[in-house]
């Protein structure tokens, strides 16, 4: 902002702020024993965490603004886009991998991925959402019918169909990717330490 005397990239800063609201929320279920008991409240701030969860990798979406790029120095606009980017996307991750324990332990191993992998399909309808139809996450209290409407609308309608289920299923199996990737990796660290 202070190169190019401008506030056009100050969005980066909320949609950073977005994309760590479902990695707080898993951090502190993954904290809070006790609510692994009790299914009505942990069924609860999973529905509000996966509201809040396509705001995590959307950042990605936001390369798109390269185009727009005012800065004399050319190679700092994509490095600044791709920082925000990919911190976005490891909160996801993460966010995802904590989740993943929490079902893990509350259910089995083979419920909880199951969850995850109907999770990250849902991510990127999410994003599709987000970018394409300009949704928010809070919208889905405030304009719940509309937001329905839409959602529906988008998945059978001829001129939206294509695009709608191919970033659905792209950004979908992009995040099931990273997240069995991860978890190898998590797995390892853990082999590893005992």
């Amino acid at each position: 902002m202070l190169l190019t005397e401008s506030l056009f990239y100050g969005f980066l800063v909320w949609n950073l702020f977005l994309a760590m609201v479902p990695y707080g929320i898993s951090s502190w279920l993954i904290h809070t024993h006790w609510i692994r008991k009790h299914s009505f409240p942990l069924l609860l701030f999973l529905g509000i965490w996966l509201l809040f969860l396509p705001n995590a990798p959307y950042v990605i979406t936001d390369l798109k603004h390269l185009r727009y790029a005012k800065s004399s120095l050319s190679w700092f606009d994509p490095f600044m886009l791709f920082a925000f980017a990919l911190n976005s996307l490891l909160y996801g991750v993460i966010s995802i991998q904590h989740i993943f324990q929490i079902a893990k332990e509350t259910w089995n191993r083979r419920m909880a991925k199951l969850l995850i992998f109907f999770v990250v399909f849902l991510c990127g309808f999410g994003i599709y959402l987000g970018r394409y139809l300009r949704w928010n996450s809070w919208e889905f209290f405030t304009h719940p019918f509309q937001l329905i409407q839409d959602c529906i609308w988008s998945l059978i309608h001829p001129s939206y169909r294509i695009r709608t289920w191919g970033i659905t299923v792209g950004f979908g199996s992009f995040l099931w990717f990273l997240f069995l990737s991860t978890q190898k990796i998590y797995t390892t660290k853990k082999a590893s330490r005992s």
